[in-house]
């Protein structure tokens, strides 16, 4: 289980992590740890709106326990198995986040610009201009601050 103060915490941590290495000009690295930003904010999402009130499942049992909860109709109705939620993908992840209609209304530049990010980015050697790290991160910081 990821307490709901952890996840909060890690987020702020992955946005600061970010900053520093995009200030040493490892922009590539920088897109990635803000990335798990957004993913780590879509996850309190989950815990808030499913009332996850322990934190974020991480293991079947965990998952159970909740899902055997009879008074948690919307995530009975919502999500079936912990795989639903358990990954990277910040398309299913916003969902299920209860925040698909604000981000997607509000705030569809930037979550176009972020949302194709996945954890694979960390194996691209591809030359990251530092232009497209600012962007990123500046677009994941108002999706976040949103989410928050």
């Amino acid at each position: 289980m990821i307490p709901k103060s952890v996840l909060k915490s890690l987020i702020k941590r992955r946005l600061d992590d970010a900053r520093a290495l995009l200030n040493n000009r490892r922009y590539s690295s920088a897109i990635y740890l803000s990335g798990y930003a957004v993913e780590l904010a879509l996850k309190l999402r989950i815990c808030r709106i499913m009332k996850f009130t322990n934190g974020f499942p991480e293991t079947l049992a965990e998952f159970t326990l909740y899902y055997s909860d009879t008074s948690k109709t919307l995530l009975r109705g919502t999500i079936k198995e912990l795989r639903d939620i358990r990954h990277h993908n910040l398309t299913v992840l916003l969902r299920y986040s209860g925040e698909q209609l604000s981000i997607e209304s509000n705030f569809l530049t930037e979550w176009n610009y972020i949302k194709k990010w996945n954890p694979e980015i960390r194996y691209i050697y591809d030359i990251i201009k530092k232009q497209r790290s600012v962007e990123f991160i500046k677009n994941v910081r108002v999706v976040v601050k949103e989410l928050l």
